[in-house]
């Protein structure tokens, strides 16, 4: 029988901490981040200079704006998608039974309240990915074979990024090199233990 883990005070109010934190940064810091990813992506795979890079950042904002509004949706832009590259790009919703820490825990209430959080940042990653796809779409008439290949790119990006949290300074490094200048995300994502979800907080 596994030993029985028992919080001090001090440990748990810095795990109800760690989840506000997270909860205040869920909506502005992935959409931040992604923009360094999605920045770095252009920069290295297709040889896009600061400007071009601006401007595509700039019409994912615009998405962003009409989406807002309710102008413009996120099954429009995945069908889009699929319909130009024959793919898409969706988020998995976190749920109950995705927790696996013993139901009436410490740990499993911990876990319940951070899937808003979470659920918000995947959700959030996943509308700037779509709305980089479309802008490469429209702006600079990217069909299946170079979305694919910035596709590609972008998911070693991403991988990287979620083994190594500096990544992120480094890509940022590169970018301000380049001639552009992104903001830095107070991102709760690089953060060395990553989400409650995915390992906790010792």
């Amino acid at each position: 029988m596994g030993k029985k883990r028992h919080y001090t005070p001090q440990q748990i109010i810095a795990q109800c901490n760690a989840i506000a934190r997270e909860k205040r940064m869920a909506v502005r810091s992935p959409w931040t981040a992604m923009a360094i990813v999605c920045g770095y992506s252009m920069l290295k795979s297709e040889g896009f200079k600061a400007k071009r890079i601006a401007a595509v950042c700039t019409k994912v904002n615009e998405y962003e704006d009409l989406w807002r509004e309710g102008l413009l949706t996120v099954e429009q832009v995945q069908s889009e998608l699929m319909e130009k590259a024959e793919w898409s790009v969706e988020y998995k919703e976190y749920t109950e039974a995705d927790i696996t820490a013993k139901k009436g825990s410490f740990q499993y209430w911990l876990d319940s309240i951070q899937m808003e959080p979470q659920n918000t940042i995947n959700e959030t990653a996943t509308r700037y990915m779509l709305f980089f796809f479309r802008a490469l779409n429209e702006m600079h008439g990217y069909g299946k074979d170079r979305l694919t290949r910035v596709k590609d790119l972008m998911n070693q990006t991403i991988e990287e990024y979620q083994k190594n949290k500096e990544a992120l300074q480094r890509w940022k490094i590169d970018l301000l090199d380049a001639g552009i200048y992104f903001e830095n995300p107070i991102d709760p994502l690089t953060q060395e233990k990553g989400s409650m979800m995915c390992g906790g907080y010792e």
